[in-house]
């Protein structure tokens, strides 16, 4: 098994156009992310979100509070799997174009949750096959049976927390819109990064994110650092934006480190 593994999250607000009500990807995000990625070591797992993949569709049908029982409902799960597949098959397809060896991981397929929080049996044969043969795992947030509910959300950052605590990366990087963790509101040309973000800062955040301000059928920024103190228990855990990408798996770091 290769050593010193990174795992890289980007968010679906990175790759795609979020706002869109339809699935619409950013091909430019992606050319950089290859051009990021093609002459790095390939011991790295990627995750990434759904953006405009599946989240209209989620929060529409309630895909996040479990089975109605309703056909529309149905339609809907069947649906939001097919556009979150659509978008790893896309990202996968330009990073081979890239020289860049994948192979996908499809949560729905292979995984089941307990809650939105707790993944059983997780497949780490999926992830051990394609580390040993030099290619690189990419999963993605998806629609997974749940034991407790009929379905449920599985977010990226969930399976990340599974990854580090199998893998124990000797870096985690969270790829998202701003460049950190930011101290006001993000689209503030005044707000600033909060360097390090531990348990106090998590909890002014949550205050701050109340519940009008959580649009994410995942949970927004404040699941988000959650999921990110637990992994922090067993990596280097750092949150940036696209711009400082190069420059943290380099080990010249800029954004937000987060600690347990």
């Amino acid at each position: 098994m290769p050593e010193d593994i990174i795992i890289l999250k980007f968010g679906g607000s990175v790759i795609t156009d979020k706002k869109s009500e339809i699935p619409k990807v950013n091909h430019k995000v992606l050319d950089r992310i290859c051009n990021i990625l093609k002459d790095k070591e390939r011991n790295m797992i990627i995750v990434h979100g759904a953006g405009s993949y599946g989240h209209p569709i989620a929060k529409r049908y309630a895909l996040a509070e479990g089975l109605n029982g309703s056909q529309e409902q149905k339609k809907a799960i069947k649906e939001a799997r097919k556009q979150v597949h659509e978008l790893n098959q896309l990202l996968c397809g330009r990073l081979q174009e890239s020289g860049i060896e994948t192979k996908s991981v499809i949560p729905s397929q292979s995984m089941r949750t307990r809650g939105s929080r707790k993944i059983e049996n997780f497949p780490v044969h999926e992830f051990d096959k394609p580390l040993k043969e030099g290619k690189i795992p990419v999963t993605f947030g998806d629609v997974t049976e749940d034991l407790i509910q009929g379905i449920n959300i599985l977010s990226g950052d969930v399976i990340m927390m599974e990854l580090a605590r199998i893998y124990e990366p000797r870096l985690t990087v969270f790829v998202m819109d701003y460049p950190g963790v930011m101290k006001g509101r993000p689209e503030d040309e005044k707000s600033e990064i909060i360097p390090l973000v531990d348990s106090e800062t998590r909890e002014s955040i949550k205050k701050y994110y109340g519940e009008e301000r959580i649009t994410d059928v995942t949970g927004g920024l404040v699941g988000k650092l959650e999921c990110a103190a637990r992994i922090a228990e067993h990596s280097q855990c750092w949150i940036t934006n696209l711009d400082h990408l190069e420059d943290c798996i380099c080990g010249d770091f800029h954004g937000s480190r987060v600690i347990p």
